[in-house]
C-alpha cells in the first residue's frame, strides 16, 4: 500500500473524478502512483467505481465486508504469507550491514502484507463505529489480522539480524489515518 491510500480515501466520503481527486488531494503527487493506488483499493473493495462518458469517479465503499468476503481476503493473506515464510527459510541472511536485494525484495513484501492487514483494522473500527459491522466482529477480525501480522514478524525477528528488520521497519513506517 502507498502513502496516498489514507489521503485517497478520505477525500472519497461521495463520488469524486480522478482529476478531481488528484488535484484536490495531491496537487504535486506522482500522477502514476496515485492511479496504482487508486486502482488498487478499487480492486481490494475499498473504492467503489463509475463511469460517465469518459470521466471516471470513485468513492469510498462504507459497507462492511460479509463473512466470505473477510475468508477469501484472509486466504489470500495466508497464501502471501506462505511465500514469506518460505523465502524467509530460502535466505541465509537478508543482509549484514545494510540489506541484500532480496532481503529487501522480501521486507517490502511483509511490509505490504502489514499495511494491507492495518488498513483493513482501521476500515473494520470505523465501520463498527457506522454499525455497519459489530465491535464484536471487528474485535474478532483485528485479532486474526493482528496473529497473521505476528506470525510473520515472529519468523523474520528470530532469523535474522533485529537491527536491520528494525531499522528497515522504522523507515517504512505509515501513519493510517481515516478521515470521516
Amino acid at each position: 500500500m502507498t502513502h496516498y491510500n489514507d489521503k485517497i480515501l478520505e477525500f472519497t466520503p461521495k463520488w469524486i473524478s480522478t482529476n478531481q481527486l488528484i488535484i484536490s488531494a495531491f496537487p504535486h503527487g506522482n500522477k502514476t502512483l496515485i492511479l496504482n493506488a487508486i486502482k488498487d483499493l478499487e480492486s481490494d473493495g475499498y473504492l467503489d467505481f463509475k463511469q460517465e462518458g469518459n470521466k471516471k469517479f470513485y468513492k469510498r465503499n462504507d459497507n462492511g465486508d460479509n463473512e466470505i468476503g473477510f475468508l477469501g481476503m484472509m486466504k489470500v493473506n495466508e497464501a502471501n504469507q506462505k511465500y514469506e515464510l518460505d523465502e524467509i527459510k530460502r535466505l541465509a541472511t537478508i543482509g549484514l550491514y545494510e540489506l541484500t536485494r532480496e532481503g529487501k525484495e522480501l521486507l517490502d513484501h511483509v511490509q505490504d502484507q502489514v499495511d494491507r492487514a492495518y488498513i483493513v483494522i482501521v476500515r473494520m473500527n470505523y465501520q463498527s463505529k457506522l454499525r455497519v459491522i459489530t465491535q464484536r466482529t471487528a474485535n474478532e477480525r483485528t485479532k486474526q489480522l493482528q496473529d497473521h501480522i505476528d506470525k510473520i514478524m515472529k519468523a523474520l525477528t528470530s532469523k535474522y539480524d533485529n537491527d536491520l528488520i528494525k531499522e528497515y521497519f522504522q523507515n517504512h513506517v505509515k501513519n493510517f489515518e481515516f478521515k470521516i
